[in-house]
């Protein structure tokens, strides 16, 4: 038995390991004993669980610095499982990349495949409202312009106790290999509960500068006005990434 070390630790099987929590330690077990965290770094048996330890080691820091372009969008949401949900989706579209070796493969490869792209675009940022409006809605990278349909006030849906709803609309460009990032912000429309129109449109006008991935990200969130000034409430809140 062998406690785990480094900056990674896993849960389950792999290669033959049983890598296991034990009174809140990290811990990893072959049968048949002659395991240690040695053999982890050196052993011929052990290529498998440093591949996938380096893998995993990236993906962690890609979304460390993922949650900081969408710093502006996510600003007041409050979800513990966000992190460990963003994990799992970049370990799949990791797992997409149709041209590196196991070991090295990269998120970004697997982004830009078919499947990587539908898979970015279901993730649901925002498990409480994954749709953020009961109507028709989407955003066109051709014009850069974000498009709802068929809106009622019901289709805002409202949360108890706000006065408007605020959306805001960017464009993201996200370098996976570099984690750098750059963003176009859309002035956020406010609808109030009283909008009689059927449809709106926001435009966001130029497109980010830099290399890498496109994503187009929508915030819907609720405000309560109190001696004139709004104040974002905590329910009701959206979150929604388009690819082109």
């Amino acid at each position: 038995m062998a406690k785990q070390r480094g900056i990674v630790f896993f849960e389950g099987t792999l290669g033959g390991i049983n890598f296991y929590y034990r009174k809140g330690v990290p811990t990893a077990r072959r049968a048949g004993g002659g395991f240690n965290a040695k053999a982890i770094k050196t052993s011929a048996s052990m290529v498998r669980v440093r591949e996938s330890n380096s893998e995993f080691a990236l993906c962690s820091k890609l979304n460390k610095h993922f949650k900081k372009a969408l710093a502006v969008f996510i600003v007041g949401y409050k979800d513990g499982t966000l992190h460990s949900r963003l994990m799992r989706l970049f370990l799949q579209l990791k797992d997409l990349d149709p041209i590196s070796e196991r070991g090295k493969r990269n998120v970004g490869l697997g982004f830009y495949t078919t499947h990587g792209k539908q898979l970015f675009s279901s993730f649901n940022v925002t498990p409480e409202r994954i749709l953020l409006l009961q109507c028709d809605y989407g955003f066109d990278f051709n014009s850069l312009t974000f498009s709802v349909s068929n809106y009622t006030v019901d289709a805002g849906h409202f949360p108890e106790g706000s006065d408007y709803m605020e959306v805001l609309v960017g464009l993201v460009r996200f370098n996976f290999d570099s984690f750098q990032y750059s963003q176009v912000l859309a002035h956020p429309l406010i609808v109030e509960r009283d909008f009689d129109s059927s449809a709106f449109s926001i435009n966001v006008g130029a497109v980010p500068e830099g290399d890498g991935a496109l994503i187009a990200v929508v915030r819907i969130a609720f405000y309560q006005t109190v001696n004139g000034k709004g104040y974002m409430l905590s329910s009701g809140f959206g979150v929604r990434c388009f690819t082109n």
